[in-house]
């Protein structure tokens, strides 16, 4: 079965070409030219992946990928002019999983499409019901739920995929590089700024649910690491 993919773009030339490289990669593409009209297709379509451009009139796509986030996990590559790193940032930060700026080329737009989505469908590297605890935080894999105490903490695909992977090694230091293979893939390992950027968001929601603390220490230049009580966790 081919993968949905809606492409949220109100240039529609340029849509129709996003789509068609889409179709010869051997997926099903939907278009939504309005980010009220990608809003509708997203709850009631349920689409595999979004890319979704910056620049959408009205609700733009800052603000749809905000709102995507309140109910759906589902992977957004973000699509703009927009290459400075403040803009490539905030998208993160409001759960894209990745970001490419235009002018790009069309085989690199499909890898990354290709990326996002086995991204998505990658199970948990062991079997079972593996849940893993840290302090009062618990990590429960094969349901992709995170608790802090009581709270449950609302995470992106991506900020999940770095708190599993710290999890599974807590204590260890684990690279910049190893973080970026585990949670992008091979293709990612020198993208920091993609690192930092969930890395802020994850530390953010954790502390939110927890007065305040932090749980991952960082060892700069080299990577990090699930803290101790005793350790706290600089930067």
């Amino acid at each position: 079965m081919s993968r949905r993919i809606l492409v949220v773009e109100d240039d529609h030339e340029f849509a129709g070409l996003l789509a068609l490289w889409l179709e010869r990669a051997g997926m099903s593409p939907q278009i939504a030219s309005t980010g009220s009209q990608a809003m509708r297709m997203v709850y009631d379509d349920r689409p595999d992946l979004v890319t979704l451009d910056v620049g959408l009139p009205h609700l733009d796509g800052w603000q749809l990928c905000a709102r995507i986030r309140e109910f759906s996990s589902v992977p957004i590559l973000m699509v703009s002019a927009r290459g400075g790193e403040t803009d490539r940032i905030h998208g993160l930060q409001l759960g894209a999983d990745d970001y490419i700026t235009k002018p790009f080329s069309f085989r690199e737009f499909v890898a990354r499409v290709e990326a996002a989505l086995r991204r998505a469908a990658m199970p948990p590297a062991r079997g079972g019901h593996e849940i893993v605890r840290h302090r009062d935080l618990l990590v429960d894999i094969g349901a992709h739920r995170v608790l802090v105490g009581q709270h449950e903490v609302h995470l992106t695909p991506t900020e999940f995929r770095v708190l599993v992977t710290l999890a599974r090694q807590q204590g260890s230091l684990v690279s910049h590089g190893q973080l970026l293979h585990d949670a992008w893939g091979p293709d990612y390992r020198d993208e920091l700024p993609l690192l930092r950027t969930a890395m802020r968001g994850l530390r953010g929601k954790l502390a939110e649910a927890s007065d305040g603390r932090d749980y991952i220490g960082t060892e700069y230049g080299l990577g990090y690491r699930l803290a101790s009580a005793e350790m706290g966790a600089a930067g």
